[in-house]
C-alpha cells in the first residue's frame, strides 16, 4: 500500500511540475532536455519503488499511474468547466496583427519565437495574421484572412 501512495504522490508532482513549467518549454525540448527528462524518470522509479525491485513493484508502481492518468482524464471529461485546470487552455498571442504582450509574457513566449513558428507555417510578417494561438499542447496556430 506504501507504493501506491508513494507513486500517486509522485504522480501528483510530475503533474504539477508540467503544468508549472509550460506549454512552449515542453514542446521545445532539446537533446539534454530529453537526457535529462530520462533522468528524473529514473529518480521517480527510484522513489516510488524505494527499495522494491522486483518486478511486481514495478507493476504497481506503472499501474497506480495509469490509474491515476486515467482518473484525471475521466474527471476532466465529467467536469467540463474544470478542464482547463486538468488540461490548460488556448492562449491567443496575436490579435488582428498585434501582439498580444500580456498573454506572450504570461505564456513565456518571445517574439522570435513566434516569428519562427509563423514563418515554418510559410507566414512571412504577422500583419497576415488575424490569430495565432499558442495550444495546450504546446504547439502554434495560426489564423490569416481578413481582419475585422
Amino acid at each position: 500500500m506504501s507504493m501506491v501512495l508513494s507513486a500517486a504522490a509522485v504522480f501528483f508532482l510530475v503533474w504539477i511540475v508540467v503544468r508549472v513549467v509550460g506549454k512552449l518549454e515542453l514542446s521545445e525540448m532539446a537533446a539534454f532536455d530529453f537526457v535529462i527528462l530520462v533522468v528524473m524518470g529514473d529518480l521517480i522509479a527510484e522513489a516510488v519503488i524505494a527499495e522494491d525491485t522486483s518486478v511486481t513493484g514495478a507493476v504497481i508502481a506503472v499501474a497506480t499511474f495509469a490509474v491515476l492518468t486515467v482518473t484525471l482524464s475521466w474527471v476532466s471529461w465529467r467536469l467540463p468547466k474544470r478542464r482547463a485546470l486538468f488540461e490548460g487552455v488556448p492562449t491567443l498571442l496575436v490579435r488582428n496583427g498585434e501582439l498580444v504582450r500580456a498573454s506572450m509574457h504570461a505564456e513565456r513566449v518571445n517574439e522570435a519565437d513566434l516569428l519562427q513558428a509563423a514563418r515554418q507555417e510559410g507566414i512571412e510578417t504577422l500583419d497576415d495574421v488575424v490569430w495565432a494561438v499558442l495550444e495546450q499542447d504546446g504547439s502554434f496556430s495560426f489564423f490569416t484572412g481578413q481582419k475585422s
